[in-house]
């Protein structure tokens, strides 16, 4: 049912999907708030995507209907530097194409996010994104639903920051708990932290 290899299309597959899904979504909206919102939208999973490729710590995955998609960072358990740090140049200079001025507080906003990430091993769910006309139909749930079951299986928790209020319950019925809700930049960013401990494969 579902690709958990990168195949040479999947990063455009599951940008556009992506794009789709996060168009006007809050936090994206405050992220690139002009008329070239979803442009700015599909460059910036463009980006990631491609990046995702290439690294193996990442996961990025579809599913046969092309009509869901996820990125997933692998849990890390020690601090050596991986090919990840070499993008960040790469995204710092995408993002001052973007946000252009706002690239201060926009990166601050990104630091607060990242303070907050979990030390502890852990699957990161960096996006999952259905699109609008396949919503409603379980599509995204039945994607993640391998990683978790890994999770479940390995004793490692999973975290997320969600990016629109409407999303909370999808969560929730997956075994995730609100950690902590962030507001930055004045109010006008906002975030929810969530995390899913490890579950009993026999009742999860």
């Amino acid at each position: 049912m579902t690709n958990l290899e990168s195949l040479d299309q999947t990063p455009i597959v599951i940008a556009r999907i992506l794009t789709q899904a996060f168009t006007g979504d809050p936090f994206f909206n405050w992220l690139f708030p002009d008329q070239q919102h979803q442009n700015k939208l599909q460059k910036w999973w463009a980006f990631l995507t491609h990046f995702g490729s290439t690294n193996p710590e990442w996961v990025l995955a579809v599913d046969e209907m092309q009509s869901s998609a996820s990125i997933w960072s692998t849990p890390k358990f020690n601090q050596v530097k991986t090919n990840e740090d070499s993008g960040e140049d790469d995204f710092r200079k995408l993002m001052e194409t973007l946000v252009g001025n706002r690239l201060d507080s926009v990166f601050a906003v990104f630091q607060e996010v990242n303070s907050h990430i979990p030390d502890e091993p852990h699957w990161y769910l960096q996006a999952v994104g259905t699109r609008p006309e396949m919503q409603g139909r379980s599509k995204a749930s039945e994607l993640l639903r391998p990683v978790l079951s890994k999770c479940d299986e390995t004793g490692i928790g999973a975290y997320l920051e969600s990016t629109n209020p409407r999303n909370l319950s999808f969560y929730y019925r997956l075994g995730f708990t609100i950690r902590k809700e962030l507001l930055m930049d004045g109010g006008q960013a906002a975030l929810t932290c969530m995390w899913r401990p490890p579950q009993d494969p026999a009742t999860s």
